[in-house]
């Protein structure tokens, strides 16, 4: 009697299901013997140094947000963009690892026009997340920056 298709991938997959119960795992120590690891040891990945930009305006929205940042590893300045902004939200870059991003600057454009730039920022190493916060006032917009 030959198996369907589907009866011979349930015979495969019991099969190896039955080797891995059977069989110990590779890699792990035997039973009665100590790892080479600290229990609880965990590997943490370097975080990513993110910008957030808070348009905490009433009334001014953006065609875009632009942000331009240079790496310690490559001296191409690269730029990021987000478009549409309205007013009241809120939009996140992530510039990759922490350690290797140098300076940003941020800018908020409306038809052409460049409203408001932060101006060159040096990256804060060891923050590795900082807010650009947008607000009102009786002469336009205003950007703030400050480090979580």
């Amino acid at each position: 009697m030959r198996l369907s298709y589907v009866g011979r991938t349930a015979v495969a997959a019991a099969a190896c299901l039955l080797a891995l119960a059977v069989t110990p795992g590779a890699g792990h120590a035997a039973a009665g013997t100590r790892g080479s690891t600290a229990p609880g040891a965990v590997m943490r990945l370097a975080p990513n140094y993110k910008v957030e930009v808070d348009n905490f305006s009433s009334r001014q929205a953006f065609d875009e947000i632009a942000l331009a940042f240079t790496r310690h590893s490559t001296p191409v300045t690269q730029i990021l963009h987000q478009y549409n902004v309205p007013a009241s939200s809120v939009v996140s870059f992530d510039l990759g690892p922490c350690d290797d991003v140098k300076q940003y600057a941020v800018s908020g454009i409306v038809g052409g026009q460049r409203l408001f730039t932060t101006g060159d920022v040096e990256a804060d190493p060891v923050g590795c997340d900082d807010v650009v916060t947008i607000r009102d006032r009786a002469t336009g917009v205003q950007a703030e920056r400050a480090q979580r």
